[in-house]
């Protein structure tokens, strides 16, 4: 299992999510001479490519202030289910793989959090007391919860939205998959990692659309402003799956 060590030394045990799958291992030839101890069968000698791509990503979120206290103090608020996820995180990494500030050109810092109420105002309850707990840091932090999603989204975007069931899946659903990555602190032994997608296009600077999205519009309003901010990404256009047969057909 890899670390993310933070910037005080201590290390917390990385959790990546969906767990990567174990390679197969090599056939060992046989020892030459008596082995004096077994070879370790814990956890940490299980340490994979997507794991250590996960570290050094994590890493680099973390050096962006506003994220470690984000995630250092979010246990606070008591919520069960929560991550701090896209362009926060991703956006840091871009920054420091160009050459800028971690945080700069970072328009706010989302928090996905699920709660089985689904009332208005248990959500402002959470979002007021956000708003104390990070009262200090110079960022907006913007908490939603996923299990209301589907009562306002149709109103906004005019499309059905089907109820959620946890945190999780409110990522799962972002424009474009570099977007579908969130962080959590767990305790004080875990860092938690989820994506879906993998990290390799967080850490390559590639925008993909996420066919779990359906509305093209907001996907290219968002990569235009990204492009704009970022010139060093590499965005994949929205193509429908109408437009790709036409273009099978002409072929």
């Amino acid at each position: 299992m890899a670390q993310v060590i933070l910037s005080d030394g201590r290390g917390l045990r990385l959790r990546l999510f969906p767990k990567p799958k174990a390679p197969k291992p090599r056939k060992k030839a046989a020892p030459t001479s008596l082995a004096l101890f077994d070879p370790p069968t814990d956890d940490d000698a299980l340490d994979t490519p997507a794991e250590r791509l996960a570290a050094r990503v994590t890493e680099l979120c973390l050096l962006n202030r506003n994220n470690a206290e984000i995630l250092k103090r979010m246990p606070d608020l008591g919520l069960r289910d929560w991550w701090l996820a896209s362009g926060c995180l991703f956006q840091t990494v871009w920054n420091l793989r160009s050459g800028r500030p971690a945080d700069k050109g970072i328009a706010d810092y989302d928090v996905c959090y699920f709660s089985e109420d689904l009332s208005w105002e248990a959500e402002d309850v959470v979002i007021r007391d956000a708003a104390k707990l990070f009262a200090d840091l110079p960022v907006k932090v913007q908490l939603r919860n996923q299990a209301r999603v589907h009562l306002w989204y149709p109103e906004k975007y005019g499309i059905a939205y089907p109820p959620l069931t946890t945190a999780s899946e409110g990522i799962l659903r972002f424009p474009s998959s570099v977007q579908t990555f969130g962080m959590k602190r767990t305790g004080e032994t875990f860092m938690d990692v989820y994506a879906p997608f993998g990290l390799g296009d967080v850490w390559d600077m590639v925008v993909r659309p996420n066919r779990g999205f359906t509305l093209a519009h907001v996907y290219h309003e968002k990569t235009l402003r990204w492009h704009t901010e970022w010139n060093k990404i590499v965005v994949y256009q929205w193509v429908d799956r109408e437009d790709e047969a036409r273009d099978k057909t002409k072929a």
